[in-house]
């Protein structure tokens, strides 16, 4: 076979954008194709910039011009306009699944399988990850901990959302100084966004009055968090991260078994009560086959600003020990810091930097990459500082 740009872009259009699972000639990623004496040249517009999957990528690729004498590659990155010509393909990729669940008054399914409970799963194309913030136990710091792995996440480039699930009891739009009430849009509930642009999605963002008391029972409630997801305008998100309400009971089961979660994060502190029930936590999330990216142990210590001397309020730390006993892995451990109250009560959440909150985020993204191809569709931009 002769080559020539058409043939070339034949030979690639198996090959599949490993995040999106569409094909990178349809995506509109191949931008230029030139060839000489038998050897390929091509400019390949990745969707994020640092993409790790690019060694992928060019793997394929490779392998799918293996008649090729040689193949070089340039990547870039695309420009915002691509990007949404990539969006609005993934949408009308959906699109027939959501006429057919408005048809069946059904929530769109990954697949044609139900899960083993019965409740058929949610899919939302354009996000890549969806991630849990859990404990089991109240008043352990999980909404602060939630907000600030999504402001780290945000500030290394990375489209971030949070999805409060929280129903009775909303922290995340007061967390973030969000008062702007959720509006319709063409493709769903349009999320209210922070200044780093993070997506949220609160129940005090739609109620009328941010005071009101949620009085709905199970069924209601389990409804309504399915809504949060399904029904709202999330776009392309690289981690949603879904902050989950204490217990083991409705809430965390309808997340579990409903959304497409990668990976599951454990907060405690380091009390035997605050222990005991995260991990009753920590067993609903194996259970459900949901996978632990690892334990944060938060409120660990406090150090005195005067004498420098660290106090152990809640106890000796028992995390390290707690993960291993457990078989989960330890991802540290984050002081208890007086301006965290204040901050949170103004809002100013992304105003807040702790360079513990910088190797928690390093860690959850290390075992993420670890975890089975078939659990996960990671896509990130590196650091900033990195080459």
């Amino acid at each position: 076979m002769v080559l020539d740009e058409k043939s070339v872009l034949e030979a690639l259009k198996p090959v599949m954008d490993p995040e999106l699972n569409m094909s990178i000639v349809d995506l509109g990623m191949v931008k230029d194709v030139r060839v000489e004496n038998e050897a390929v040249f091509l400019k390949i517009a990745l969707t994020v910039s640092g993409c790790p999957l690019v060694d992928k990528i060019k793997e394929d690729v490779t392998t799918a011009l293996k008649k090729a004498s040689s193949v070089k590659i340039d990547f870039v990155t695309m420009t915002e306009a691509e990007l949404e010509v990539v969006r609005e393909k993934l949408r009308k990729r959906s699109s027939p699944e959501i006429k057919q669940s408005e048809t069946n008054k059904k929530e769109v399914p990954v697949s044609n399988k139900q899960s083993v409970t019965g409740i058929t799963k949610l899919s939302k194309p354009g996000i890549r990850n969806v991630i849990t913030v859990s404990s089991g136990k109240g008043g352990v710091g999980k909404s602060f901990v939630t907000a600030m792995l999504a402001v780290e996440m945000a500030k290394r480039g990375y489209h971030i959302g949070v999805l409060d699930a929280d129903v009775t009891g909303p922290s995340m739009a007061k967390i973030f100084g969000l008062t702007k009430r959720v509006i319709g849009g063409p493709h769903g509930i349009i999320p209210t966004q922070t200044r780093l642009g993070i997506k949220v999605i609160s129940m005090n963002l739609v109620l009328e009055k941010p005071e009101e008391a949620v009085l709905w029972r199970g069924p209601i409630l389990n409804s309504v968090i399915r809504q949060m997801f399904s029904d709202v305008d999330w776009g392309d998100l690289h981690f949603l991260f879904v902050d989950l309400p204490p217990g083991t009971s409705d809430a965390p089961l309808t997340v579990y078994q409903s959304m497409p979660v990668n990976g599951s994060v454990i907060i405690t502190t380091p009390q035997d009560l605050a222990l005991m029930i995260v991990k009753k936590s920590i067993r609903m999330a194996k259970n459900m086959k949901i996978p632990i990216l690892g334990l944060i142990e938060n409120m660990s210590y406090l150090n005195c600003p005067g004498c420098k001397e660290r106090f152990t309020i809640f106890g000796p730390s028992k995390g390290e020990e707690t993960s291993k006993d457990i078989g989960i892995p330890f991802l540290g451990a984050i002081p208890l810091d007086p301006e965290i109250p204040k901050i949170s009560d103004a809002g100013h959440i992304e105003d807040y930097s702790n360079s513990d909150i910088v190797s928690l985020v390093d860690k959850i993204l290390d075992n993420l990459k670890n975890l089975p191809q078939a659990q996960i569709k990671s896509s990130a931009p590196k650091k900033k500082n990195e080459k």
